[in-house]
């Protein structure tokens, strides 16, 4: 705020509702400033997040994740094995 409470030297009903009326207008001045911040914090966050990598994966990483997917396809491919040998004949009614 511009002005204290203190300050001020108005009396009276229509100086009173001045003060309201200044008072108002400077917390939607007030509230309108921080809502610009958070407007341009979330621009600034949304553009950092949405930024492309600058790091790309290299051939050993690539090699690694390659040799984990195989290792997972085959275990897969135990247990479904496994189940279908485990698995007993439908009973017809």
């Amino acid at each position: 705020m511009t002005t204290s409470r203190t300050s001020r030297k108005r009396t009276g009903l229509f100086d009173y509702v001045g003060n309201i009326v200044d008072d108002t207008k400077e917390f939607v001045d007030d509230v309108l400033d921080r809502g610009r911040e958070v407007d341009d914090d979330n621009r600034r966050t949304a553009r950092r997040v949405l930024r492309p990598d600058e790091e790309k994966d290299s051939p050993e990483d690539l090699a690694d994740l390659r040799e984990q997917l195989e290792e997972l396809s085959k275990t897969v491919r135990k247990l479904s094995s496994a189940d279908s040998s485990h698995s007993q004949p439908s009973k017809s009614r």
